[in-house]
């Protein structure tokens, strides 16, 4: 698979490639666009393990748009004008995040840095936490269509914590693990109303 673009390693100044390649944490880089422009091998082996796609990564991957890959309106603003005042400001900017898996609770440390000629990029996501899922107390729930299917038809999962929203108690949203391992074709994303007052509220 393609993982950078042709000139990346030209655009690198004061950052090793090696040190990004080298990396086991998930590291990417963005264009000014926010495209992505490389992805290192960690970042491939964690998209592996969450279920993406071979094909995505060969023929969808490098030139994309990192905005359009996060779901969720919120989330996609959230990120959009954070990345953007980093290329203006040509400041670093830190943020924490989960990312849980049905066994696994994590949360995430990211850093955005600027590229030293202003081209683009380097974010890098460190694993801050990883217990066990069932170390955090998180009531597991069963997939009922009935309890979670709007009538949209959609069933509504947070991006961040992974939790399903009740289709009829809309400020509920509760662990549901089999749609944590196995996601319907009928699911949407956002942000669930705590995970947004602790991680993305400004």
């Amino acid at each position: 698979m393609i993982r950078f673009i042709d000139n990346f390693k030209s655009k690198l100044e004061g950052i090793d490639f090696e040190t990004l390649e080298q990396s086991k944490y998930t590291i990417y880089g963005l264009s000014e666009d926010l495209e992505l422009i490389y992805v290192n091998p960690g970042w491939v082996n964690f998209a592996k393990e969450n279920g993406v796609s071979d094909s995505y990564m060969n023929d969808k991957l490098i030139g994309s748009s990192i905005i359009n890959a996060i779901d969720g309106e919120k989330i996609k603003n959230f990120y959009a004008e954070n990345y953007i005042n980093v290329l203006k400001t040509k400041k670093p900017w830190k943020h924490e995040y989960e990312c849980s898996s049905i066994q696994e609770y994590r949360q995430f440390h990211q850093n955005t840095y600027p590229l030293k000629n202003g081209k683009g990029l380097i974010v890098t996501n460190t694993l801050t936490v990883n217990l066990p899922m069932n170390s955090q107390n998180r009531k597991a729930y069963d997939a009922l269509n009935k309890r979670y299917v709007a009538n949209s038809g959609y069933v509504t999962q947070c991006s961040n914590c992974r939790c399903t929203q009740r289709a009829n108690e809309i400020d509920v949203w509760d662990w549901v693990p089999k749609w944590v391992e196995n996601i319907p074709k009928n699911f949407s994303h956002s942000i669930c109303p705590i995970c947004f007052d602790y991680y993305w509220k400004k």
